[in-house]
């Protein structure tokens, strides 16, 4: 096995680009958020969810860049098949009204992942997105959210060409604090020579916590 100075040594330029990216959007926050923008009137939040192949968990906040309004997303998945992903992407908000009750955030996504592919799979990626979230009935904290990333060939590294990742879904409000989630996630890479990946494409349920 390869030690951790081996493998950055044996590293392409882009790689150790990629990585310093990723590290970034890892480390430049205290607090992060998820890949649906928050309710209003919420700072931080825990969530859980997942499926029959995936289970994903997430903290949620606002970033601390106070000039710029964005959020922060951290998470991490664990597959059936034992693929592991951490995740960390940068929203700002938008200043775009088109429909009432709406909100949209765009921005980058940084994915470390080790696919277990025909052959372990260690792949960098930074995908461009963007998130939406429909407040249909505030009072009862109805709402439908959604999200979509994808990362081009050229900021995507290791074994894979590229990734998508896709969540549609709904939530309602159990509690003052306890949020239930359901919904669909598409996540799915495209890898060099090896069959394609796809981590997940399911239905999940899952629920979030707000500490305050």
């Amino acid at each position: 096995m390869k030690t951790g100075n081996a493998i950055w040594a044996g590293a392409t330029h882009a790689s150790r680009i990629a990585y310093g990216l990723c590290i970034f959007l890892f480390t430049v926050a205290r607090a992060v958020h998820a890949q649906e923008p928050l309710p209003v009137g919420t700072s931080s939040a825990f969530e859980a969810f997942g499926g029959n192949s995936a289970l994903q968990l997430r903290y949620l906040g606002p970033s601390p860049l106070a000039d710029m309004p964005s959020d922060l997303d951290y998470g991490f998945l664990i597959s059936e098949d034992r693929d592991i992903i951490a995740s960390a992407a940068l929203m700002f908000h938008t200043n775009v009204h088109v429909v009432p009750n709406l909100t949209l955030g765009v921005g980058p996504q940084a994915y470390l992942a080790l696919l277990n592919a025909q052959q372990k799979t260690d792949v960098t990626a930074i995908a461009a997105g963007a998130n939406a979230r429909y407040e249909i009935f505030r009072r009862w904290g109805f709402a439908a959210f959604g999200s979509a990333f994808y990362s081009p060939g050229v900021l995507t590294f290791g074994n894979a060409h590229n990734l998508y990742d896709f969540v549609a879904g709904a939530e309602i409000r159990g509690t003052s604090r306890l949020t239930v989630l359901a919904g669909y996630r598409w996540l799915k890479f495209t890898t060099v020579g090896e069959p394609d990946v796809r981590v997940q494409n399911e239905v999940f349920i899952g629920l979030r916590w707000r500490p305050h």
